[in-house]
């Protein structure tokens, strides 16, 4: 009996690497891709504030991710990703932090915010859009949902996706990544080197001059 318990283990133990390893070897999404509607918003950096939209993301990839800065839950610690594909990633990399709340965070705290993470003014936008605009992008464009409650406690009003983005330099999206199991930052990393390679002979350009 404990020998046929062990060898079902093994076995069970083997097929779970073997899924997770499948899974981790996806190939980074390029059919059916998925173009994100034009929009225009606040972008705010560590140094500056200037309306951009995304035009002016064209010619880089780029990471996305939603917060708003009174949340009390997950968000600081989705933050704490971003400063980390901030060091981990090449600089040609954009990365963007949309914020769900607008009606809280203006674009001054949204300055100090960034400050105080560390954001790479060159690279790591914040962007603040009116809240009509913005759902529209969530729901039409990221296909990612989000909900306000404003009868929710302060840290928690804003329901959203705690989910990153990678967008190529054409303003498509190219995969979804969670903050961890099979779609983990790893992978995340590692299809912006391919996407990176892909697009090579692309001319960059600076985010905000």
């Amino acid at each position: 009996m404990g020998r046929r318990f062990l060898s079902g283990f093994i076995l069970l133990t083997g097929l779970l690497v073997l899924l997770g390893t499948w899974g981790a070897r996806r190939p980074l999404q390029s059919v059916n891709l998925k173009e994100l509607p034009n929009f225009t918003m606040t972008g705010v950096t560590a140094k500056a504030r200037t309306t951009l939209g995304k035009k002016d993301l064209l010619g880089h990839p780029w990471i996305a991710n939603f917060i708003f800065t009174h949340c009390s839950g997950p968000c600081p610690q989705l933050t704490m990703e971003m400063t980390r594909l901030q060091s981990a990633l090449p600089r040609d990399v954009r990365l963007v932090t949309f914020t769900v709340d607008p009606d809280r965070d203006t674009p001054e705290v949204l300055q100090q915010y960034a400050q105080w993470v560390g954001a790479d003014p060159k690279r790591w936008v914040f962007l603040r859009g009116e809240k009509g605009a913005l759902y529209r992008l969530m729901y039409e464009g990221f296909k990612l949902p989000m909900v306000e409650d404003r009868q929710a406690p302060s840290g928690f009003r804003v329901t959203h996706s705690l989910k990153f983005v990678l967008v190529d330099s054409r303003g498509a999206i190219r995969g979804y990544y969670n903050r961890d199991g099979v779609q983990s930052l790893t992978v995340l990393q590692r299809d912006v080197n391919t996407l990176l390679k892909e697009e090579a002979r692309w001319n960059r350009k600076p985010l905000l001059s």
